[in-house]
């Protein structure tokens, strides 16, 4: 959609497209008091772009693309609803992954409780060296000097 600061993403129509289908039905439901009359709108707005499929000008296409867009701005709303482990959520950046190494410093004991995950985890780290020994410690080698 059209606005912003910077450059814009370089996006086919048909992607354009995908996403104001995308954001027009967000909006809908926005705007609904009720399940059933979401998904009655819904259904017309799915109508008005399967409406659409039988056009082949471009030029057309285009035009109403970016006429889709203005007025999906314009019906925008004033307090949308926001999943919340989206920016603006209320659980957003709340986990806190913790880095592999972690899992080294647990006790013996503490281990033997998930005794599966932590030798699946050995298995994993011993195929991962192989794999490095192999082909990354020889593929970021230096050349040797032509001479």
């Amino acid at each position: 959609m059209p606005g912003g600061v910077g450059p814009r993403e370089i996006l086919t129509h048909s992607q354009r497209v995908c996403r104001l289908y995308k954001k027009a039905y967000r909006t809908t439901e926005h705007w609904a008091q009720e399940r059933w009359s979401a998904r009655f709108n819904v259904c017309v707005l799915r109508g008005r772009f399967d409406e659409t499929k039988t056009i082949k000008d471009m030029r057309v296409l285009a035009k109403m693309l970016e006429e889709g867009e203005h007025e999906c701005w314009e019906n925008q709303h004033y307090d949308p609803s926001i999943f919340k482990t989206d920016p603006g959520g209320i659980v957003y950046g709340r986990e806190a992954v913790a880095p592999d190494w972690v899992f080294d410093q647990w006790h013996p004991w503490e281990k033997v409780q998930t005794m599966d995950f932590f030798d699946r985890r050995a298995e994993l780290k011993k195929e991962f060296n192989e794999y490095y020994e192999k082909s990354l410690t020889k593929k970021y080698q230096p050349e040797p000097p032509a001479q």
